[in-house]
């Protein structure tokens, strides 16, 4: 494949080189070639398109005068040749139906300068074209997927380059973290896809774009066939519930979040048993696009596609008091999706032994996560371990039946308050009193002492926090 050079490229190459008057369709033209205008006939040799036409004056003034080939003519003729452009000695005279250049050589010298530049540009495009034809071919080969591709390309560009779908989502990008598809700029070079789809490298720069053009053309090709085997590919039904399933959990192959677009924000939903999916996608509706999924330890699963950054705002499940729904907070791009897995995970676990409550818990929302928030990012870490074993000490072993540890947690939440606490817990003060004294024994911290019923109160909402699971 042969690169195209267009005008605009030949000019953000050689700066002695500009346009006498700024148009935006003439920099498109192609450019192929430099000739020079002769005194002796041929005049010019034959053209073929795309030709940057060099009339000296002294050229013209001779040619004149042994044919009377005037100006004007040889404009007009030209004109019917689809040349680039044509370089004269001044400014016309008169309007000149063609693009007209100025340069600041020499116009003897000028054939030979466009012609090397433009021989040496076509050779480094052709060989870079063809490494990078070569990477492509392997991956194609390979089976890859759109994601690699689209990072093996930016590799070689070392330009933004994006593929969106017909809905204008990014399906994959470069650079990795990238959120947004290069913008609709004079510096975008773009290319249509199936079904609505696109390619868009850019912004780029002027001396680049035949490069991007040239290198867009050949990722396209590659794209697309791996768009239309994804297509043949992709799980559907059951089979695609249990692979996003996978996903939210941090066990399914990196291939997995092909199946979504690849910026987009999501959300995991993990809800209590007894809310059937189809229940569990009505009351998702709201935040976004609902991507159904099977089962997550237990629960019923969904990934939400969602534009919102804010907690989002849920009706309330109305099939009885006991459903609920676990939400995590969003993360940006489908290769996140299992730290939102892991946000609702936790949420849940919390939720479903009455830690939490509400119908709708969503994980940032602190008004609904309270400490439990503050704790997430310790969960599951020895570090937490070894701060809940220091601050309850032998309590934990000692308390076999839990009575302590639900003293001391309503004590904490009381804020200290023998009247509330034991109000709560339904028994006399001094039975209060002899406990708290008790608890005081086995942790070595003094639950009526203000400074140390923080440590124990965070100990205790540590200890309750379900098992944690493998880090994504």
């Amino acid at each position: 494949m042969v690169a195209e050079i267009t005008l605009a490229d030949l000019l953000a190459w050689e700066p002695r080189l500009r346009l006498r008057r700024e148009d935006a369709a003439a920099r498109e033209r192609e450019v192929t070639w430099s000739v020079t205008a002769r005194a002796t006939a041929p005049l010019l040799p034959a053209l073929r398109g795309g030709e940057i036409v060099i009339l000296p004056e002294r050229a013209l003034a001779e040619a004149h005068a042994e044919s009377a080939l005037a100006l004007p003519a040889l404009l007009r003729e030209l004109a019917g040749h689809q040349i680039a452009a044509v370089v004269l000695d001044g400014a016309p005279a008169a309007p000149v139906p063609l693009p007209v250049l100025a340069s600041a050589l020499d116009l003897a010298e000028l054939e030979g300068t466009i012609n090397r530049l433009l021989t040496e540009r076509r050779g480094e495009l052709y060989r870079a074209g063809t490494e990078l034809g070569r990477t492509l071919a392997g991956l194609t080969t390979a089976g890859a997927g759109v994601p690699r591709i689209v990072a093996a390309a930016g590799e070689a560009l070392r330009l933004p380059i994006a593929v969106l779908d017909g809905q204008a989502r990014v399906v994959a990008a470069w650079p990795g973290d990238g959120v947004t598809a290069p913008r609709a700029t004079d510096g975008l070079v773009a290319i249509p896809l199936p079904d609505g789809a696109s390619l868009r490298v850019g912004p780029v720069p002027p001396a680049e774009r035949a490069w991007a053009r040239l290198a867009a053309e050949r990722v396209a090709v590659a794209v697309e066939a791996a768009l239309a085997r994804a297509a043949r590919e992709r799980p559907r039904g059951p089979a695609r519930a249990a692979a996003l399933a996978a996903l939210i959990a941090g066990t399914a192959a990196p291939e997995a979040a092909a199946l979504l677009p690849t910026n987009a924000g999501y959300r995991v939903a993990l809800a209590s048993p007894a809310v059937a999916p189809g229940e569990l996608t009505r009351a998702l509706a709201p935040v976004g696009t609902v991507h159904e999924a099977a089962v997550v330890g237990g629960y019923p699963a969904a990934i939400v596609e969602t534009t919102g950054n804010g907690p989002p705002v849920l009706p309330e499940l109305v099939k009885g008091t006991t459903a609920w729904i676990a939400l995590s907070g969003r993360v940006r791009g489908a290769a996140r999706v299992p730290e939102a897995g892991r946000q609702a995970t936790y949420l849940a676990g919390l939720r479903a032994a009455n830690h939490l409550h509400g119908a709708i818990v969503r994980f940032d929302a602190v008004e609904e996560t309270g400490a439990y928030q503050a704790l997430y990012p310790l969960w599951g870490t020895p570090a937490l371990a070894e701060f809940v074993v220091g601050a309850l000490g032998n309590l934990p072993a000692e308390d076999r039946r839990g009575t302590l540890r639900t003293t001391l947690l309503a004590f904490c939440a009381a804020g200290g308050s023998h009247v509330e606490a034991a109000r709560q817990l339904g028994i006399h003060r001094n039975t209060l009193a002899y406990r708290l004294h008790q608890i005081a024994a086995l942790t070595t911290l003094d639950p009526e002492d203000a400074a140390a019923r923080l440590p124990l109160h965070l100990a205790l909402l540590a200890a309750t926090l379900p098992p944690a699971p493998a880090l994504p």
